[in-house]
C-alpha cells in the first residue's frame, strides 16, 4: 500500500470543538487533536481545559484523561479531500515554566466521513480513513492566562481505505491497510470553562513508515 501513497505530506485542516471534559477522575491539562488526508489523530479531536496536578498552580499543568469529538476536514493533491465529525479519547502528562507549555499526549479517534471516499472515476484514486491512534510530543506558550499557542510532532497509526478506479487494464478495487505516519501540527487552544476548550489545528502528515 505504501508504494501506491503519495511521497507527498499530506495536507490536513482540522477545526475541532467542544470537548467532552474529562470523565475520569483526573487533572486535566491542554492537550489538542488530530487527523490528516491520510492520518488521524492528526491525529485526535480532544480539547478540555485542564485542571492542576497536586502541588501545582497552573491549570495548564498535570495529568489527564478525557473523552473528545471534533470535526476534520483533510486534502490532498493526489487524494482530494474528505471531512467528517470525529469522537476519541485522549491522555497525557503536561507540564508548566512560565509561560511555556510542554508534555506528551496519547490517544485515539474514530473519523465518521461524509464527504470524500466515494468510487473514483476512470483512472482516479480516493482516500479514507476511520481509526486512528497515536503518540506526539507538544509544546506551546501561553499567549494570555486561557490561550495557548502549541506546536506539536509525532506519530499515529491510521486504518485506511483506497479506493482505484478502473483503467484500461484493470478492474475497480479497494485496498485497506493499517499505516503508520509521522505527523507535525500547529494549533491553538482557547480555555473556555475548567472543562470546555475550543482549538483549532492544521499540519501535515508524512509517508508511511511500515
Amino acid at each position: 500500500m505504501i508504494s501506491l501513497l503519495d511521497s507527498r505530506p499530506f495536507r490536513r485542516v482540522a477545526a475541532a470543538c467542544l470537548a467532552l471534559g474529562g470523565l475520569l477522575a483526573l487533572p486535566r491539562p491542554a492537550a489538542a487533536q488530530a487527523v490528516p488526508p491520510a492520518s488521524s489523530w492528526a491525529s485526535l479531536p480532544s480539547f478540555a481545559r485542564p485542571q492542576p496536578a497536586e502541588g501545582e498552580e497552573s491549570r495548564w499543568a498535570g495529568s489527564f484523561a478525557r473523552m473528545s469529538t471534533g470535526f476534520v476536514v483533510s486534502s490532498s493533491r493526489r487524494f482530494g479531500s474528505y471531512a467528517g465529525p470525529t469522537v476519541g479519547f485522549e491522555g497525557g502528562r503536561m507540564w508548566q515554566d512560565g509561560s511555556l507549555v510542554y508534555g506528551v499526549v496519547g490517544g485515539f479517534d474514530y473519523l465518521a466521513a461524509i464527504r470524500g471516499g466515494a468510487a473514483p472515476g476512470f483512472g482516479g484514486v480516493a482516500y479514507t480513513r476511520d481509526f486512528a491512534g497515536g503518540v506526539q510530543v507538544k509544546v506551546g506558550t501561553l499567549v494570555t492566562p486561557d490561550v495557548l499557542v502549541y506546536a506539536k510532532a509525532g506519530a499515529s497509526a491510521v486504518h485506511e481505505t483506497l479506493r482505484f478506479g478502473a483503467t484500461s487494464t484493470t478492474a475497480p478495487f479497494t485496498r485497506e491497510d493499517i499505516v503508520v505516519r509521522p505527523e507535525a501540527r500547529v494549533g491553538v487552544e482557547w480555555a473556555v470553562t475548567d472543562r470546555i476548550t475550543l482549538g483549532l489545528e492544521a499540519g501535515v502528515v508524512g509517508p508511511g513508515l511500515n
